[in-house]
């Protein structure tokens, strides 16, 4: 009876250690594209405007808001010439937290969403609307 118990206790502690670390080795990836709004959202990996050409560099910051009203970072990137970024996240987050995403980028106005995090299958798409030349 002692050694089920020891057994059950392993797999349980081991079940939960998996667990905790899936959350810091989350990875978020989307594209940043020319849009006529500007616009941040959670899309299937199939959406066809990931396609589409895309803008960079522009800088992305998740953030967590808090109670508070108050953000705090949870990780940043930038996205390569295509648009295309991939941002690890280095804090505890899970994929039903909400977060907001910022994307700036010069000669394009800032976008910015409050959104939950990417699952299996999804990315994050931003728009950004160019902003008017002189």
């Amino acid at each position: 009876m002692m050694k089920a118990r020891q057994i059950v206790g392993s797999v349980a502690a081991g079940l939960l250690l998996a667990g905790a670390g899936g959350c810091s080795t989350m990875k978020v990836t989307g594209r940043v594209i020319p849009g006529t709004i500007s616009y941040v959202g959670v899309v299937s990996d199939t959406d066809e405007r990931l396609s589409n050409a895309g803008i960079g560099p522009a800088k992305i910051m998740i953030e967590h808001s808090e109670a508070s009203g108050q953000s705090r970072a949870i990780a940043t990137g930038t996205s390569g010439p295509d648009g295309q970024f991939s941002i690890k996240m280095s804090k505890d987050v899970w994929p039903t937290d909400r977060v907001v995403v910022r994307s700036i980028s010069e000669q394009y106005r800032t976008a910015r969403g409050v959104v939950y995090l990417p699952r299996d299958g999804q990315k994050l798409l931003i728009l950004m609307e160019r902003t008017a030349s002189d």
